[in-house]
């Protein structure tokens, strides 16, 4: 039902839909919400007194006014999506009706992750190594040469996301914490935390021989070893940037990540 009659009545409202009460489009949220609920009670089989609140839940038909502005908001981040470059990506925050409509629509602040199209995509110049959890605790209270990092990001109930790097100096444990805001995915912040691992190691005084990183965030792993366009790619270049930074410092280097399975944290 929601493919056959909503996808034609709501059908552009991506660039006519001007928001509740406003001039241009009042009342047109109320005449698609009679619709809805047309819907619902064919769905439900309910009767026409039947409370809507009750109604829109036990159909799964979200109100008017929040289907046209998902679909707006919707619209807004697929233009934002696109590789940079592309004129169509710059509608959204222009000095005109639509893309201020976008950019309130996605609440649009003017930073947003690029898309970089790579004529030749580049690999990952590391070893990747993913293990069961008890091989991971293992592999993780070995001394090994060199530099061994420790990484986890995370994201909040409350939307808060960040993520830790951290290392061991003589008998102490050192690191990085940082916020990324509140706009951000677990997943944006595991793959931070790795290119974040790899810029301290390539900053640091004295190259290591060698820099281990353990994480238990596998998708990141996988996001890391491709720099094929999407979420977490500006990471995915980060990391290959001081990889060869330090290879051009230590004349060699290696990258040992080992990840554990996702019952466990090599960490504890």
């Amino acid at each position: 039902m929601s493919a056959c009659i909503q996808s034609i009545s709501l059908f552009g409202s991506e660039l006519w839909w001007k928001g509740d009460q406003v001039r241009g489009t009042m009342g047109r949220a109320e005449e698609l919400q009679v619709l809805v609920n047309q819907q619902a009670r064919a769905t439900t089989g309910a009767f026409r007194t039947t409370n809507l609140g009750t109604l829109s839940m036990e159909s799964g038909l979200r109100p008017a006014v929040s289907q046209l502005e998902n679909r707006q908001r919707r619209l807004g981040l697929r233009l934002l999506s696109l590789p940079r470059g592309d004129k169509a990506r710059e509608v959204v925050g222009a000095h005109t009706t639509i893309g201020q409509r976008l950019s309130t629509a996605v609440a649009y602040t003017g930073r947003t992750e690029e898309t970089v199209l790579l004529g030749d995509p580049e690999t990952l110049d590391a070893e990747l190594i993913q293990e069961e959890e008890e091989e991971a605790k293992k592999e993780a209270e070995m001394t090994r040469p060199g530099l061994t990092v420790f990484t986890d990001g995370s994201r909040l109930d409350d939307g808060a996301a960040g993520y830790a790097v951290t290392w061991k100096r003589g008998e102490s444990w050192v690191g990085i914490k940082t916020h990324m805001g509140y706009n951000q995915e677990a997943y944006a912040a595991e793959c931070a935390a790795l290119a974040r691992a790899l810029e301290s190691a390539s900053r640091r005084n004295t190259t290591p021989e060698r820099v281990t990183i353990f994480t238990d965030a596998q998708a990141a792993i996988r996001r890391m070893a491709s720099d094929e366009p999407g979420p977490g790619q500006q990471y995915a270049l980060q990391a290959r940037k001081y990889i060869a930074a330090l290879r051009r410092a230590a004349g060699y280097y290696r990258r040992d990540p080992v990840v554990p399975s996702p019952q466990g944290d090599s960490r504890q």
